[in-house]
């Protein structure tokens, strides 16, 4: 696989990489701070899987209809992720224990 991509999401405390793979993207989280959410989990489970994402045509849009449905939100709205993607993640609680992320252009 070739990095097609290598991008700082500053607020979040977190550098990516981007690779694809037929049709599914993989990205590479590193932290750039222990106080990032990645250098947190880090921390507390040792390097793994974070989290699984699903992109969807609204981000906002699909946040409301899983809230609808019972599904516990960490976003009740989208914000701004790599790539300029809208993102909006879902309590893993609501999930089976993954952390989910809904993302959209």
């Amino acid at each position: 696989m070739k990095c097609y991509s290598i991008e700082e999401v500053v607020d979040q405390k977190v550098k990516t990489a981007f690779f694809m793979v037929g049709d599914t993207k993989i990205e590479l989280l590193e932290s750039t701070s222990p106080e990032g959410p990645i250098g947190k989990f880090v921390e507390k489970k040792g390097p793994g899987m974070h989290h699984i994402a699903f992109a969807v045509d609204n981000a906002t849009e699909a946040l409301k209809t899983v809230e609808e449905r019972g599904i516990r939100l960490i976003d009740k709205s989208s914000r701004k992720g790599a790539e300029g993607l809208d993102i909006g993640f879902l309590h893993p609680k609501s999930t089976y224990g993954v952390l989910t992320e809904l993302c959209s252009k």
